[in-house]
């Protein structure tokens, strides 16, 4: 009796291994791995050296970011507000043009 239930306690161990998913048993991604592909701008906070916080691109920005396995990126963002705004909320002339590039 004792054989009977250590044969069936293996028969259904094997069995259990070999119905898992091949992610369960096989190595976890890299980082790299993980991160390769196309993402989506849902925030962006700039934080200064006295620790307040700006939303250059505003409470709603649009934006992409593309990393592909070879280690390169494309990213580009855009505000969803105009330069008014920006300038309502004490974004300086300085940091529009370098934001975009102008500097």
């Amino acid at each position: 009796m004792k054989r009977r239930h250590i044969l069936s306690l293996s028969v259904i161990t094997a069995l259990g291994l070999a119905l898992l998913p091949g992610s369960a048993l096989s190595q976890q991604k890299s980082l790299q791995e993980q991160l390769t592909g196309t993402w989506t701008l849902v925030s962006n906070d700039n934080v200064a050296p006295d620790g307040t916080k700006r939303q250059l691109y505003g409470p709603n920005p649009k934006g992409i970011l593309i990393l592909d396995a070879g280690g390169k990126k494309l990213s580009k963002s855009t505000q969803a507000t105009g330069l008014r705004e920006l300038r309502a909320r004490g974004v300086t002339a300085a940091e529009i043009r370098k934001l975009a590039g102008l500097d």
